[in-house]
């Protein structure tokens, strides 16, 4: 298991029983680590489409001067959806929890892996 691999564990265990999936993802939307525990949530499809939300937000806070995006969060009916970026902003991480989750508790571990979580990507 990479370090990167191990800390994403570490994210899994510290979320518990609300985790559902996480994925280290480049701007082209390809996944370099992580994966789902729900075999009816495709890792690989959510972080295709989220490269492009992170791209729009990216865009629209330029076009409206609103400064640097940071993170974004998407709440379904099943689901919160938390992307942030990485770095230099060519990777982005994204968590998903189910609604149980609480959303305070899963942007502090972000907060806290997020760095771990760069310095883990091969470059």
């Amino acid at each position: 298991m990479t370090k990167l691999e191990e800390l994403l564990q570490q994210v899994r265990t510290e979320l518990g029983t609300d985790f559902v999936a996480t994925d280290v993802v480049g701007m082209d939307g390809l996944s370099i680590a992580g994966g789902s525990i729900n075999p009816h949530f495709s890792s690989a499809d959510a972080s295709a489409r989220f490269a492009m939300v992170m791209k729009l937000a990216v865009n629209v806070s330029k076009k409206l001067n609103l400064g640097e995006v940071e993170d974004g969060l998407v709440m379904t009916d099943q689901y919160y959806i938390l992307t942030r970026f990485l770095g230099d902003h060519s990777y982005y991480w994204s968590v998903t929890v189910t609604r149980n989750a609480t959303l305070g508790m899963v942007r502090m571990v972000m907060n806290e892996y997020a760095d771990h979580i760069w310095q883990a990507i091969p470059k």
